[in-house]
């Protein structure tokens, strides 16, 4: 009389893959959990530098993102009433964060900090870095698209 189930083998071959796909798939879903509860300084960021940009295109005048001592302010280029010149956005940056941006092409040395985009939403290529709150990137803007891509991405 034969018994239907499963031999020793076939439980130990299974447990042993089941092991390696998890042994695979862990480090991945930490990794994408890690970057996702790490971007909440690049997101406000983003969403300033995008929020700018679209500004700039709707109402056909430059905007600037301008780093200020206590965080990036957004304004427009040349204000135009009272309400404008006390700035329309910012993102404000504390004592234990630091927020920079860098210029590539630029053709001076020491360019003011200063991000300007156009009325037609194109901007200049800037790399910006921020580090604090437990996460430290770097990011490469595009100057047509205003995509990010990052070169350093760490979240802790």
């Amino acid at each position: 009389m034969r018994c239907h189930g499963f031999t020793l083998i076939e439980i130990c071959l299974a447990v042993f893959i089941a092991l390696m796909l998890i042994t695979v798939a862990v480090p991945s879903i930490q990794r994408l959990l890690n970057e996702q509860k790490g971007t909440q300084a690049y997101d406000r960021f983003n969403a300033l530098a995008h929020h700018a940009q679209t500004l700039a295109i709707s109402e056909r005048r430059a905007y600037v993102l301008d780093w200020v001592k206590t965080g990036i302010l957004m304004r427009p280029d040349q204000p135009v009433t009272q309400v404008e010149a006390s700035g329309v956005d910012r993102m404000d940056i504390s004592d234990k964060e630091v927020c920079d941006i860098d210029f590539p092409a630029a053709l001076v040395k020491k360019p003011t900090r200063e991000w300007i985009f156009l009325p037609s939403g194109a901007c200049e290529p800037a790399s910006v870095s921020y580090q604090g709150n437990g996460e430290s990137w770097v990011a490469e803007y595009d100057p047509l698209t205003l995509q990010a891509t990052f070169t350093n991405h760490e979240a802790k």
